[in-house]
């Protein structure tokens, strides 16, 4: 089908830019609100508190196993973390304005996908509804509405321009330009699988568009830069992880993964049946969560046998066509769906059996063939209705109807979906109320109750079992998780219990859990205060979790502002002092720990000092909270009015 095919049709009476504009204003308006929305997820370890962010001149150890073995946050992904890194300089952390990059990558891959449509020939109505379809689909949600989900943004966005590139190649004029353009499409690759490994199945899809021409532009000779540079791009980026991790996958054989617990054949019988849950949810959006319990299946079990015919049989449906070449627009957008979803079909350990923004880029092809099917039946409805009624009248309106429909129920669900994540609370209540046997929804949810109690000496009793209820039950879904015990840790914690909490905080180490820096410093804290212990094993144990939390997580700001705090109140200054500057440096958006380092100088008797800290940041102290922070202003013009003389920092007075 070609444009020359549809001289008639009303898509080609607007300019083509215009109708780009048109389809982009469109997928930027739909997820404006987001940008009220607050961090949430995983964001606060991303962005808020990885401190790696805050060493620019570090990362060039991402290209190395040291930042892996450092543990900065996703360091098996460069680009996302450069990225980050560069989001951090220029916008801070304001999370509206890291939710409007967000926005704008979503954007930015819905633009790429229509410009890579339109250089494969295809017809103006089908590239325009199929970027349209894209830019609304409601399974986006969730990868739009995380700030810490930009991977998923990253890969698509430089895989999709690396494609236009690619395609760009075969059609330069000159030698030199067709080079350029290769090499330029395996950076980009590189940097697309660089961000999300899964990127590298684009190579495929672009094979695939290429060799069954559904609109005529097929594979020549001229196109073997264009490949060669594809094919390069995805090879650097799957030699650096294959270097640094010995394998695809950064988990390995963690044995909280269900591949390593379970094994591939209970996990994939669970696969079959996820994969056609996403099919069903890219068409109807419906049952999308934020959170899915997915335990692993049997090939025998009556869902797995309903759900392996109708995979095998979409699969079969597409190498027809595409052998038959008699519907290549169905082949493509089966086939290639199909490929670009392997990546994530848990044939490779991953955290998650399940989530939904997995489906980011496999969706660009189910978005082609959606929208071909729902042109066609709008064509074919308008043409027997003006063949029933003889005459012309409203034909351009219901040949629109079914994309309309869809765009609208797509577009309404996915405003629906994407208002879970305005906050942390907001997304774990409708977690446990989509998923009430979710153990990490509980302990997430117990954790949260604890903070709104906050520091308070005699917290409220009803938050306070809310929580511990919460944990309860997340101990009895999970007892062998780390999350459980960590969640009723704080607990203790909140009830001034430290026996208990100094207990279950050891008991999360010793069952294994990834970010460990939360429990060692948490240890670090309670271990003083233990009552059953002498003070000097405390103070011995308080300093070993502490330094082995600063030794095993470096870039953590919590790691180095604990041990400051574990330091000052041992009465060791110079280490105190050392450690809350590399704690400011770390995460100098801390108002807390500028004024611990004022009261550690005012400890000292060194009131300049203190009075030069306090102005340093007297900024950043205007968000402070008040009584904290009229606490130190007192406790610092007290000491100036008794010992008005300026002692320089490491004199006696």
């Amino acid at each position: 089908m070609s444009d020359r095919a549809h001289a008639d049709d009303p898509w080609s009476r607007v300019s083509p830019r215009v109708l780009l504009l048109g389809v982009l204003l469109l997928s930027a308006l739909l997820y404006l609100p987001t940008l009220t929305f607050a961090f949430v997820y995983d964001d606060h370890w991303t962005l808020l508190a990885n401190g790696f962010l805050r060493q620019p001149g570090d990362l060039p150890r991402l290209l190395g196993p040291s930042a892996h073995a450092a543990h900065v946050p996703d360091a098996f992904r460069p680009t996302l973390v450069a990225f980050d890194t560069a989001s951090y300089w220029l916008l801070g952390v304001d999370p509206w304005r890291h939710h409007a990059v967000s926005v704008l990558l979503h954007v930015s891959v819905v633009a790429a996908m229509a410009t890579w449509l339109r250089r494969l020939g295809a017809p103006t109505a089908l590239w325009a509804s199929s970027a349209a379809l894209f830019g609304v689909m409601a399974i986006h949600a969730e990868a739009v509405a995380v700030v810490s989900f930009h991977e998923d943004l990253l890969a698509a966005g430089l895989g999709m321009a690396a494609l236009v590139l690619a395609d760009g190649s075969g059609r330069a004029r000159g030698t030199g330009s067709m080079l350029v353009l290769a090499a330029a499409s395996a950076v980009l690759m590189a940097l697309a699988a660089g961000a999300k490994l899964n990127a590298i199945a684009l190579v495929g899809l672009w094979v695939l568009a290429r060799g069954l021409a559904p609109w005529g532009r097929s594979l020549g000779a001229r196109d073997l830069p264009g490949a060669l540079g594809l094919l390069v791009g995805a090879s650097l980026a799957l030699a650096h992880r294959l270097a640094i991790y010995g394998g695809p996958s950064p988990y390995g054989d963690d044995p909280r993964i269900a591949l390593v617990e379970h094994g591939p054949v209970s996990v994939l019988a669970r696969s079959v049946q996820i994969h056609v849950g996403y099919l069903q949810q890219m068409v109807l959006p419906f049952g999308l969560s934020p959170e899915y319990v997915e335990p692993p299946d049997a090939w025998t079990s009556i869902a797995t046998l309903v759900c392996a015919p109708a995979l095998l049989g979409l699969l079969g449906l597409g190498l027809h066509a595409a052998w038959r070449r008699r519907h290549p627009v169905l082949a493509l957008a089966v086939l290639g769906a199909i490929g670009l979803a392997l990546p994530t079909s848990n044939l490779w350990p991953m955290p998650n059996l399940r989530a939904d923004r997995l489906m980011y880029l496999p969706s660009i092809p189910v978005a082609v063939g959606l929208a071909a099917l729902l042109l066609g039946a709008g064509r074919t409805w308008a043409s027997r209705v003006r063949a029933e009624r003889a005459d012309q009248g409203g034909g351009e309106v219901r040949a629109l109807a079914p994309l309309l429909t869809m765009l609208i129920l797509q577009g309404a669900l996915a405003q629906g979906a994407s208002t879970i994540y305005r906050s942390d609370l907001r997304l774990w209540e409708t977690a446990l109320r989509h998923a009430p046997g979710s153990a990490r929804a509980h302990a997430i949810l117990g954790e949260l109750y604890v903070a709104q109690l906050g520091d308070a000496p005699n917290p409220d009793p009803k938050p306070l079992t809310r929580a511990s209820t919460h944990c309860t039950m997340a101990q009895h879904l999970a007892p062998r998780q780390a999350l459980p015990w960590l969640c009723e840790a704080r607990v203790a914690v909140a009830a001034h219990d430290w026996a208990r909490a100094y207990d279950r905080f050891t008991r999360a180490l010793e069952l294994g859990m990834p970010r460990r820096d939360r429990v060692l410093t948490a240890l670090a804290s309670v271990v003083l205060d233990h009552p059953d212990l002498p003070y000097e094993d405390r103070t011995v144990r308080a300093r070993e979790f502490a330094d082995r939390a600063i030794r095993e997580y470096p870039y953590s700001a919590l790691a180095a502002a604990t041990a400051a705090g574990i330091h000052h109140r041992l009465g060791d200054a110079a280490a105190a002092r050392e450690l809350y500057a590399r704690a400011r440096k770390l995460r100098p958006e801390r108002w807390d720990l500028v004024l611990a380092g004022v009261e550690l100088e005012l400890d000292l008797g060194h009131a300049s000092a203190a009075r030069a800290a306090w102005a340093a940041s007297k900024d950043l102290l205007e968000g402070a909270d008040p009584t904290r922070r009229d606490h130190v202003r007192r406790r610092l013009a007290d000491a100036e009015r008794l010992a008005p003389r300026p002692y320089p920092l490491d004199s006696t007075p």
